[in-house]
């Protein structure tokens, strides 16, 4: 699946449609109409968009999910050609450092512009920036560009302080609802990148932002995915995000967490079921109604995908990541392309390859091979 998956996105140059991109031609002015017609896109198993592929952007969804999936490998001249992408995706909306979506993204919640800045993608590029090392970006380069980044989540995205509570980091330039698995991975990067440089106040505010998170945790270990006003809704992959998040600075915080990842891990391995030989994950809690598309999908290659993550790199369960991968192989890939479907839908599977799906494959997939086999 590695070689296969690896060849298909050379072969392209790391460079396809994702599944949020919407023509430009297509854009109507009106969000809701924006969000309706993305919607569509997302929906349909095969691609009634009219697109140029040298037309289509960048954006650094696909981008830092490659980098972080090669610097495991430190396949050097993928880096080189992704890390040169990421830094022309720079947003020329903030001062600080951050990168910008891209696309247009449109959802019920929020609409953002292509220049708009995404914290989640550039966290995620400053986890490549903490963990790569092919000698090929300065310390001196990194230590700007990570410190950029920190006063751009503090400075510019910002914060609610609720005192004894906690910390929590918005999601998004424009929106303010409480959405908590990005809040959970922007504290866990402000203290790895405290630790880094000995800046106790970056560690401070990252432990007060998983504090925030720790006290969101529902009695049965779960966590929504939003806060009110929003309606409760529990999904399988935004659940790995947030204990794997947690799991990475548990041995950095000043306070103890065990009892939060035990009930957590609980409740995950719930959302879990048997079906043959095969461990299949649960799109979403069934007790809540599910948000836009979720009710379509039977399972999002990302519920597969952060499960291979935790239950490797964390929860070190083998006979977990065999069930997984049998899955992944059966269910998920194509053979005769080297590519993954992207998502199971209730009524057939999406045959469109978005680049995104594919470099958080490849990214899983490294990390299995990384624990067990290297």
């Amino acid at each position: 699946m590695i070689d296969g998956v690896d060849a298909w996105l050379k072969s392209v140059d790391y460079h396809y449609i994702e599944c949020n991109y919407v023509p430009e031609y297509l854009d109507s002015g009106n969000d809701r109409l924006n969000a309706f017609i993305r919607t569509i896109f997302r929906l349909l198993p095969f691609d009634i968009r009219k697109f140029d592929i040298e037309k289509v952007p960048y954006t650094p969804q696909t981008t830092v999910a490659l980098l972080k999936a090669y610097a495991i490998v430190n396949d050097v001249n993928a880096i080189a050609e992704l890390y040169n992408r990421s830094i022309k995706l720079r947003s020329q909306k903030t001062k600080y450092f951050a990168l910008k979506q891209g696309i247009k993204i449109s959802t019920r919640l929020y609409e953002n512009t292509t220049e708009d800045p995404t914290p989640l993608n550039t966290v995620w590029f400053g986890q490549f920036l903490l963990d790569e090392n092919s000698g090929m970006i300065s310390s001196l380069e990194k230590k700007q560009i990570l410190l950029s980044i920190t006063k751009y989540l503090i400075y510019e995205l910002g914060y609610v302080d609720h005192h004894d509570k906690g910390i929590y980091f918005y999601y998004g330039p424009t929106l303010k609802k409480e959405i908590y698995n990005a809040s959970a991975i922007i504290s866990a990067f402000l203290i790895k990148v405290g630790n880094l440089y000995n800046d106790k106040d970056l560690i401070n505010i990252g432990q007060r932002g998983i504090k925030f998170i720790v006290n969101k945790q529902n009695n049965d270990g779960s966590w929504f995915y939003a806060g009110s006003p929003e309606r409760p809704t529990i999904d399988c992959f935004h659940q790995s995000y947030i204990l794997q998040a947690l799991f990475s600075v548990q041995e950095d915080l000043d306070f103890d967490i065990e009892a939060t990842l035990k009930s957590g891990v609980s409740f995950y391995k719930n959302m879990f079921v048997v079906k043959n030989r095969y461990l299949q994950p649960i799109r979403y809690d069934k007790r809540y109604t599910p948000r836009n598309t979720w009710l379509f999908v039977d399972v999002d290659g990302r519920d597969v995908a952060e499960a291979l993550v935790l239950f490797s790199k964390y929860l070190d369960d083998i006979d977990t990541i065999n069930s997984l991968i049998n899955y992944l192989y059966d269910e998920f890939y194509i053979k005769d392309k080297g590519y993954f479907y992207p998502e199971k839908f209730i009524y057939g599977k999406n045959r469109i390859p978005y680049a995104e799906f594919q470099a958080w494959f490849l990214y899983s997939l490294y990390v299995v091979k990384k624990h067990f086999l290297l």
